[in-house]
């Protein structure tokens, strides 16, 4: 249990960054959602909504190894400042190119590329800050926060944004995460970081794109985890992001996905506090096997979904979930913090990110056909049957059970 001595808000560094992560998050928790609902405004086509989605993904596929090696190399809070700025700007545009009925499918393409390429600059830099703002002491109380933090704002947000979307439309909601952008940056602003953040350094950013990945394949376990988190990612990715809402607009309507979606975060308060306060030593002693687990878990909406769950199974499913993106997000950065050198932070975590993100396109570009061949509910019993095999297969690697923690693992 954490002390209110010990507590994290305590740095004043941590406590700039934060605010300004939760201030983004605010906003992003149902940006997805909003931009969902536009798309099927526009053309009503499952397979547009994963070309929209696909158009974010992918440049952060291509781009998040390089964005790792600039995390590295150059201070993080400017990048993060930057990449805040450039969100506002292209999330900005959208709302108003929606909220005045202009907006072409193509439009949003090209403005989720560019808000893509900032997201891949941006991803590695949050996740390497932690562990320079915090002493060893206080990080595991630092990424519990933060999941709670991101969960209390992932209730409110895909509600709230489900019932704007409903009433007022979806360029709204899609205005008011820009906003949370720009306030992002500001904050950012405030933040000073700890001397040991480092200048430029003079090797290229291809050298050090080459120095990380050499150096994950030594550590042995963050490719087979970040391989397996690439399938999941591409299940829940068409699943959930693409179908959820086709299915979501016949039924429960953008209101109800909202509020299913906000059980999640739910979910992820529950469990994180159930992490923090009982049991953190006997979880996360084998933090390896309790991320994949916490995946697994993660596909439960889909079976709901495809089982035509009504709105209060789907909730049920979603605060299910939760508790694995609980699971996944602390024991994954409780591993990385006690394993992985500060000078190799992001770029570790840009490798994780590469293929977390890479199957991403690929399921949000295949479900919208193969639900109109074969059934949008026959598709999503077919991913969770994938879901399942997976989980069961990173289970069995040796590899992931002979990883621990040095310290027990508690808060």
């Amino acid at each position: 249990m954490t002390s209110p001595a010990s507590s994290p808000l305590r740095v004043p560094a941590f406590r700039w960054f934060f605010t300004a992560e939760v201030v983004s998050a605010i906003g992003s928790a149902g940006s997805g959602i909003a931009l969902a609902f536009a798309v099927l405004e526009i053309s009503g086509s499952p397979a547009a909504v994963g070309w929209v989605l696909a158009a974010s993904t992918i440049p952060m596929v291509t781009l998040m190894l390089v964005g790792g090696a600039v995390a590295d190399r150059w201070p993080r809070t400017l990048v993060l400042r930057g990449t805040n700025a450039v969100m506002f700007a292209t999330q900005g545009l959208a709302a108003v190119l929606v909220l005045t009925g202009v907006a072409e499918i193509w439009h949003l393409v090209v403005l989720g590329l560019v808000n893509g390429t900032a997201e891949a600059l941006g991803y590695p830099a949050f996740h390497g800050m932690i562990p320079v703002l915090l002493p060893a002491e206080r990080r595991k109380a630092g990424y519990l926060l933060f999941s709670q933090a991101s969960s209390a704002t992932g209730i409110v947000g895909p509600a709230l944004v489900g019932l704007v979307v409903a009433t007022a439309g979806p360029g709204w909601a899609m205005a008011f995460d820009a906003a949370t952008y720009l306030f992002a940056a500001v904050f950012l602003g405030l933040l000073r970081l700890p001397r040991s953040e480092r200048a430029a350094s003079r090797s290229s950013v291809l050298a050090d794109v080459r120095a990380g990945w050499t150096y994950a394949r030594e550590l042995g376990w963050v490719i087979p985890v970040s391989s397996y988190s690439l399938v999941f990612n591409a299940l829940i990715a068409g699943g959930i992001g693409v179908l959820g809402p086709v299915i979501a607009e016949g039924t429960i309507g953008s209101d109800g996905w909202g509020l299913a979606r906000s059980a999640q975060a739910v979910g992820v308060i529950v469990f994180a506090w159930l992490l923090g306060r009982a049991f953190a030593g006997r979880f996360l002693r084998r933090p390896l096997v309790a991320c994949i687990v916490g995946f697994g878990v993660l596909g439960t909406p889909i079976l709901a979904l495809g089982l035509a769950g009504p709105l209060p199974v789907l909730m049920a499913a979603f605060l299910v979930a939760g508790g694995g993106s609980a699971l996944i997000e602390v024991t994954w950065g409780l591993v990385v913090a006690e394993k992985v050198p500060e000078e190799m932070l992001s770029r570790i975590q840009s490798i994780d990110g590469f293929f977390s993100f890479v199957g991403m396109p690929v399921g949000q570009l295949v479900v919208g056909p193969l639900a109109v061949a074969i059934g949008t509910r026959d598709v999503e019993l077919g991913l969770y049957v994938l879901f399942l095999g997976v989980m069961v297969a990173g289970l069995l690697r040796p590899v992931l059970r002979r990883v621990e923690l040095d310290e027990p693992a508690r808060v």
